[in-house]
């Protein structure tokens, strides 16, 4: 007797429902698994990345050359003053002068110079600047400038 893998009718077409369900489950997972269109996602959530990291590097040089400014001024601004004739006001005066040429009338300055018993001139500047670019919220800096007053020696 011969026995054949002949499947009944019935049986092909359960099997054919179960065959496209199982290739399109294969279909499926190698769509999953492309990386086809995966550059369109990608590309914006690494360039915003990239940006704000630059933003945040370009701010942090604005401040520290913010700050550097203002401490020559103020350091300028205490040799002035320790001249012979000078007062420490003309000290303060001359800071903040510095101050306007380098940043303009619009950026906020108080700055005040005291000479000590020592002879030691001490100018101290006050001054807002800006946290988010070169507009936006203010922060505060202070720094210090110091010389010794050429009378007293």
């Amino acid at each position: 007797m011969l026995i054949t893998s002949e499947p009944d009718p019935a049986d092909r077409s359960l099997s054919a429902g179960q065959g496209s369900r199982a290739r399109r489950g294969r279909r499926l997972a190698r769509a999953l698994r492309a990386e086809e269109g995966s550059a369109v996602a990608e590309f914006p959530m690494v360039a915003v990345l990239i940006i704000v990291i630059a933003l945040g590097v370009v701010q942090a040089a604005l401040i520290v050359h913010t700050r550097n400014t203002l401490i020559d001024a103020a350091v300028q601004g205490a040799h002035h003053a320790a001249l012979v004739g000078a007062a420490p006001e003309d000290g303060a005066e001359r800071a903040e002068q510095l101050i306007e040429d380098r940043f303009g009338s619009s950026f906020q300055v108080d700055s005040t110079a005291v000479q000590s018993a020592d002879g030691t001139i001490e100018v101290e500047i006050s001054a807002t600047l800006p946290l988010v670019g070169l507009f936006g919220p203010a922060g505060a800096m202070s720094v210090e400038g110091r010389a010794l007053d050429e009378e007293s020696w």
